[in-house]
């Protein structure tokens, strides 16, 4: 995306997670980073799986647990800093179960045909499939924050669209919709 901005493909804003903005190295500046709120990291796993939390992932009753490219996708990165970030007895009984996808949509995808037992996604894969899955639960913590930003391209920000569309973005519709995405 943002190799297309440096090629002047004619983007202003971009709205993407912070996290993944700053560690890219790209020559693309942003003059502004509005927030748009945090989203967590949603745990599903198939139906007839034995998930009470994500501590359940270590589990002999837990084969293979999906999560997206951790370098594509925001939410393969924090489901990979959440296994990290438990004691080496977890990492190491959850590490050999773990496998990449492409992305979100596929984990979801797999879980719901049970072709995996469990999965890391986002609030809306989540939530679409939340009746054909076993459970859904958030997991808040373990992770570097996910928030949703709104970044304006450097020089775009006196442009009056883009000053409309941050505007928009502070409103109580705009508000609702985000909430609807999971994102608060």
């Amino acid at each position: 995306m943002l190799a297309q901005v440096s090629a002047g493909g004619g983007a202003n804003v971009v709205i993407t997670d912070k996290t993944t903005l700053m560690k890219l190295k790209t020559p693309v500046k942003f003059s502004v980073m509005q927030s748009l709120g945090k989203t967590p990291l949603m745990l599903i796993w198939k139906k007839g799986a034995a998930v009470d939390g994500p501590q359940s992932l270590a589990s002999d009753g837990i084969a293979r647990i999906a999560h997206p490219d951790a370098k594509a996708a925001v939410y393969g990165r924090a489901g990979l800093e959440r296994v990290n970030s438990q004691s080496a007895a977890f990492k190491n009984k959850v590490k050999p179960k773990l496998m990449q996808v492409a992305g979100v949509p596929q984990v979801a995808s797999y879980v719901v045909r049970g072709e995996v037992d469990a999965g890391f996604v986002n609030y809306q894969a989540a939530m679409k499939n939340k009746d054909k899955l076993g459970g859904v639960l958030a997991v808040e913590h373990g992770y570097e924050p996910i928030e949703m930003v709104a970044a304006v391209v450097d020089g775009q920000l006196q442009d009056a669209g883009v000053q409309a569309f941050l505007k928009c973005l502070q409103g109580s519709k705009a508000k609702k919709v985000l909430e609807k995405a999971g994102i608060r």
